[in-house]
């Protein structure tokens, strides 16, 4: 199936004008969302593999892409999820299939295991857990808030954007056209002509401020909705320390860990994930 250029339009939710892409397919409807910090466009790949059996969408988070942001400044796991649970109400749906990276893994699990009504079943991809709010998997959580206030946030070009991250990781295990597409679309001109990221680093730390208050873990163990929890194997993975436990008490669905990618396993092996989600969804 060849590119597809999707329909961009808005829905508001939570107060929050989302930003929303439509990348067409027939059938019951798949939602992608994405990872914090990035969009909902740099899911291309596995957007239009995924057409061939429903109809696809994905919306930018707020604060994110080009949603607006929260007039009350609140950026939480919490509200990830809420506006997840307005978007697909919002839309008239139900019995929804969904795909999430990251913490939009974790927004879906545990919406799924609130709502199932909401979410019929669902591929997660590298969700953040962690045990306890003292657990040590949050090791990685003030350390990684700094390094997200001090990041870059302006370039000159779209080009020298990619040419500054090509080599560098994460970014350089990355297929090139999802990085280039992250450089292209995550990006805004300014009225000097550079580009700038259009997650604001401030927006983005105040995510990880909240992880520790939400209790993802909890949640997709509860979860009674089919759940797909895929694990890169690779040392950057966020939530592959707990890839065993899940694997044991999860209540409905099976646990993959992917050799050869880490945390950006969807940027890294797109099509492995789409086959994978494809099958699971089938399997219905």
């Amino acid at each position: 199936m060849g590119a597809v250029e999707p329909r961009s339009s808005f829905v508001s939710v939570n107060g929050i004008r989302l930003h929303t892409l439509d990348w067409g397919g027939d059938g019951t409807p798949i939602v992608i969302l994405h990872a914090t910090g990035f969009l909902a466009r740099i899911y291309r790949p596995l957007a239009e593999r995924l057409r061939a059996i429903g109809h696809v969408y994905s919306y930018d988070q707020r604060g994110h892409g080009d949603s607006s942001a929260t007039p009350g400044g609140e950026y939480s796991w919490d509200a990830t999820m809420r506006d997840l649970e307005g978007f697909i109400t919002a839309m008239g749906w139900s019995g929804v299939r969904a795909v999430g990276h990251s913490a939009g893994a974790t927004a879906i699990g545990s919406l799924a295991s609130e709502r199932p009504d909401l979410i019929a079943r669902a591929v997660l991809a590298e969700p953040v857990i962690f045990e306890s709010p003292e657990a040590p998997e949050l090791g990685w959580r003030n350390p990684f808030i700094e390094r997200t206030l001090k990041r870059r946030r302006t370039f000159d070009s779209v080009e020298a954007m990619y040419s500054n991250f090509e080599n560098k990781p994460p970014y350089n295990t990355w297929r090139k056209d999802i990085l280039r597409d992250y450089c292209e679309f995550g990006t805004r001109a300014t009225s000097d002509g550079k580009r700038e990221l259009k997650c604001a680093p401030e927006i983005e730390a105040k995510f990880y401020e909240t992880a520790r208050d939400f209790d993802g873990l909890g949640r997709i163990l509860r979860c009674t909705a089919p759940l797909l929890v895929m694990f890169g194997a690779r040392g950057d993975s966020l939530g592959a320390s707990l890839s065993g436990k899940v694997a044991a008490q999860l209540k409905n669905g099976r646990v993959i860990d992917v050799a050869d990618t880490g945390h950006f396993l969807p940027m890294e092996k797109p099509e492995y994930v789409a086959e994978q989600a494809i099958e699971f969804f089938k399997s219905e």
